[in-house]
C-alpha cells in the first residue's frame, strides 16, 4: 500500500506540474501576443507617416555604440 500511495502522490504531483506549466505558458503567450500586436500597430502607424519603426532605430544605435 505504501508503494501505491507513493506512486499516486508522484503521479498527482506530475500532473499538477504539467497543468501549471500549460497555464503559465498560455498566460505568457497571451501577454507576448498582445505586446507584439501593440508593436505592430505602432510600426504600422509610423510607416504610414513615412517613419521607420522605433525598435530598429534602437538596435542600430546599440550597434553603433559598440
Amino acid at each position: 500500500m505504501n508503494g501505491l500511495g507513493s506512486s499516486l502522490a508522484k503521479l498527482i504531483a506530475l500532473a499538477t506540474g504539467a497543468v501549471l506549466g500549460v497555464l503559465l505558458s498560455r498566460l505568457y503567450e497571451q501577454a507576448r501576443s498582445a505586446q507584439v500586436e501593440e508593436q505592430f500597430q505602432r510600426d504600422k502607424a509610423r510607416y504610414a507617416q513615412g517613419l521607420s519603426p522605433v525598435e530598429r532605430q534602437r538596435e542600430n544605435q546599440g550597434e553603433q555604440a559598440l
